[in-house]
């Protein structure tokens, strides 16, 4: 499975109407757009749905205006996927990307300050669009890639159960969020993850 190295970091190349994404990193104070994990066990992924709707509605999915999204709110995740399937990489799965906020795993787990154990991945998609196939496809793919590198089975959640009412009644944070949200199929994706198990699927990242 081919995965596209584009990291949110000053070095990156990518040319953002005449600037350079790592420039626009480097002007907003960074040189990453990521931090050190608080812990050594890597147990979750975090499914997120982003989109450029607000900005170029004409063209929510402009792979150039969400990475700069990225860079004007100065969050990130560690792995993007557009509607084509295509898997961008943007932050080492070692550190730890800015994409959950304040935030408490469900019970009976109940650990806060997720982004610290989680692997977070956008899909490219709006509150009303739904997902493509081919991005389900490549979401199973990469999460089975993903346990297959640390040998452990992960814990998939959604954006919204992490950071729902409850966690903004707790204080830990002052906006609900609600992606993936209702047009999301887990079990589409926890479909196409058992197949994978059965067919005995493992790739490596390249």
């Amino acid at each position: 499975m081919k995965i596209i190295n584009c990291l949110l970091d000053k070095n990156n190349a990518l040319d953002i109407n005449g600037m350079s994404l790592g420039k626009l990193i480097e002007q907003s104070g960074k040189e990453f757009l990521w931090s050190d994990r608080e812990c050594d066990t890597i147990d979750v992924i975090v499914v997120h749905y982003i989109s450029a709707v607000d900005v170029t509605p004409a063209d929510p999915y402009n792979v150039k205006t969400i990475m700069k999204i990225f860079c004007d709110f100065s969050v990130s995740s560690h792995f993007l996927i557009d509607r084509g399937g295509v898997i961008y990489r943007l932050v080492p799965e070692n550190m730890k990307a800015w994409h959950c906020g304040g935030s408490r795993m469900p019970h009976p787990d109940n650990r806060t300050a997720v982004n610290n154990f989680s692997i977070g991945i956008e899909l490219m998609a709006t509150a009303i669009s739904g997902f493509t196939s081919i991005q389900y496809d490549s979401l199973a793919k990469l999460a089975l890639l993903i346990e297959n590198k640390y040998q452990r089975k992960f814990k998939l959640v959604g954006h919204d159960m992490v950071a729902n009412e409850a966690v903004v009644n707790e204080g830990l944070r002052k906006d609900i969020k609600v992606d993936p949200g209702q047009y999301f199929s887990w079990s589409s994706l926890l479909k196409r993850i058992s197949s994978l198990r059965e067919a005995n699927v493992c790739n490596s990242f390249e």
